[in-house]
């Protein structure tokens, strides 16, 4: 059975209207996605879509929270998830993902695999620098990223961690 068959919505046999669905993405989904990025997640995806003249517009609600390693002392530390994400689904001759808002599907594919839609929305939520909260470091590794650091007359320096 495929890993992600839970995430597959059969477009093609919508008829016009308006439908919903929800997906939870958990730590299991995120290894499936060997993401290097999340450690665990627990996430709740919500799709509505709205299938009018050969077009489904799909709209992602997604609410949760994912462990990810802190940049300086590599612990866990827990990074909220919000974000929208809308993107038309179309079908055509071929697959075309070259527009950010409109996606082409083959016309011989009936059901429309989303959970690298929803992954990569997960993982742009994540900020370039995620550290935690000052004084929440591992202690042991501040120490020793302490030890490292040139000297400096810059107080800036000893007040990162």
């Amino acid at each position: 059975m495929d890993r992600f068959s839970q995430y597959k919505v059969q477009l093609a046999a919508l008829p016009e209207g308006k439908f919903e669905q929800d997906f939870v993405c958990d730590t299991e989904f995120f290894k499936h996605m060997e993401s290097i990025d999340v450690i665990e997640g627990d996430v709740d995806v919500h799709l509505e879509i709205s299938h009018k003249n050969n077009a489904y517009n799909c709209s992602f609600q997604i609410d949760g929270e994912i462990q990810i390693p802190c940049d300086r002392c590599l612990e866990p530390m827990t990074h909220i998830v919000e974000a929208d994400y809308q993107i038309v689904v179309k079908y055509g001759y071929e697959y075309d993902d070259s527009s950010d808002e409109v996606l082409i599907i083959p016309e011989e594919q009936t059901s429309f695999d989303v959970s690298q839609i929803i992954h990569d929305t997960i993982l742009l939520t994540i900020p370039i620098r995620h550290v935690h909260q000052e004084g929440e470091c591992n202690v042991e590794m501040a120490e020793k990223f302490h030890s490292h650091l040139a000297e400096s007359d810059d107080e800036e320096d000893e007040e990162e961690f």
